[in-house]
């Protein structure tokens, strides 16, 4: 029944969106109280200047809002039902959110006092978010128009070049989820005498790099099998759509005759 089939999407739907919503909100807010207000000595990254901690906290703000932002064009309902609000939740997204943190992102990356390896991580993602960022957005915007005058998007590709952005977007909340276990892992070795030998300093730099290469692994990966996901689905929707479309049609007993017969006079 249809009304059957429709409280089965929103189920389902609920099922991913609630926990991913409730995770990634409360990581958030965590992860802002040490900026809020902006304060050097709560900074849970050593800043090197006034200029590095001013630009770590545009970084961090504007990161959030992409977060957030995210959450609302991942709400299929907003998708269907508000359009509009879909998009300009989007622009938000984009130009208030990505864009300016990756820009920022730059010299961020360069200060950071984490060592080389997380460095690199940090640079390959503020790389991939941009390049996935303006494909996403190039792909939403119009490209020709149709034969109805009509402008043409490419939405099929928009949303696979959006599942990869996001997935990039929410690196820094896994990295936050799994980096208890890191410090665990690490903890357990800290006093062998060839992996740490006691230093502390070499123990916080592996935490940094491990779990910022370990998220961005598994992030990439959950979105490439989202994105398999989706395009079998829709590659099955549209075999199905197909079939339906060009089965020939049968008349019911006692109907008149078929379209290609007349009656005779």
């Amino acid at each position: 029944m249809p009304s059957t089939t429709h409280r089965d999407r929103r189920l389902r739907t609920a099922a991913w969106l609630l926990p991913l919503t409730a995770a990634t909100v409360l990581v958030t807010c965590q992860a802002l109280t040490a900026y809020v207000p902006p304060d050097l000595h709560t900074s849970r990254i050593p800043p090197r200047s006034d200029l590095h901690f001013a630009l770590l906290v545009a970084h961090i703000f504007t990161a959030a809002i992409a977060v957030l932002t995210g959450l609302a064009q991942s709400w299929p309902w907003l998708r269907r039902r508000h359009p509009a609000a879909h998009r300009w939740t989007g622009r938000a997204y984009f130009f208030a959110g990505v864009f300016p943190s990756a820009l920022v992102g730059i010299p961020v990356v360069y200060f950071t006092p984490l060592g080389l390896s997380n460095q690199l991580s940090l640079g390959v993602l503020d790389v991939l978010w941009t390049l996935t960022g303006i494909a996403g957005y190039r792909a939403a915007r119009p490209q020709a128009l149709t034969s109805r005058g009509e402008p043409h998007r490419r939405y099929a590709d928009h949303r696979v070049w959006m599942i990869r952005n996001y997935s990039l977007t929410l690196v820094a909340i896994t990295s936050r989820l799994i980096q208890p276990l890191v410090e665990h892992l690490v903890a357990a070795q800290l006093s062998d005498p060839v992996s740490y030998a006691g230093n502390p300093l070499a123990a916080t730099h592996d935490i940094a790099s491990t779990t910022s290469w370990t998220a961005l692994v598994l992030n990439l990966i959950a979105a490439e099998y989202l994105v398999q996901r989706h395009t079998r689905t829709a590659a099955r929707r549209r075999t199905k759509g197909g079939t339906a479309h060009t089965a020939p049609r049968r008349p019911s007993p006692g109907s008149s005759l078929g379209p290609s017969h007349t009656r005779p006079a």
